[in-house]
């Protein structure tokens, strides 16, 4: 009775050993797929037009890694610096064009044009999406 039950719990170990080590053999695989650098294609762009003293829309809420481009559409000559927030940038001071900034750091940013006072906006930026649940074979 003893031999029977040891030769099953052998039996037993021997198949959990086997199906560990295709697991392991497995998760490297995976992990370089699951891993990989999203592609140009996930990445959202945000426009916000900028006029003779406003920005518009007021107010946006993008997810870090997202892309928000400023697009002057006055004749006035404008920049766009973030004052407040984990991440300071500032445009060049520009009468027409574009600037563009992709995000990295979540937070709360105010976004203004130094040359007109009450020129600004707000800008959100969210964590980025949990990586998804993957389930093992």
């Amino acid at each position: 009775m003893h031999t029977l039950r040891r030769i099953s719990i052998s039996a037993w170990l021997a198949v959990a050993i086997a199906q560990l080590l295709a697991v392991v053999t497995i998760l490297p695989a995976r992990a370089a797929i699951d891993t990989e650098a999203p592609t140009q294609e996930l990445v959202t762009t945000v426009k916000v037009k900028v006029g003779d003293n406003y920005f518009k829309p007021k107010s946006v809420t993008i997810t870090v890694g997202d892309k928000v481009t400023w697009q002057w559409i006055g004749t006035a000559i404008h920049d766009v610096k973030a004052t407040k927030g984990p991440q300071k940038f500032v445009s060049k001071k520009q009468a027409s064009g574009k600037f563009s900034k992709v995000l990295l750091e979540p937070g709360k940013y105010k976004i203004v044009c130094t040359l007109h006072p009450g020129m600004d906006m707000k800008l959100g930026v969210k964590p980025p999406p949990p990586p998804p649940v993957t389930s093992l074979p």
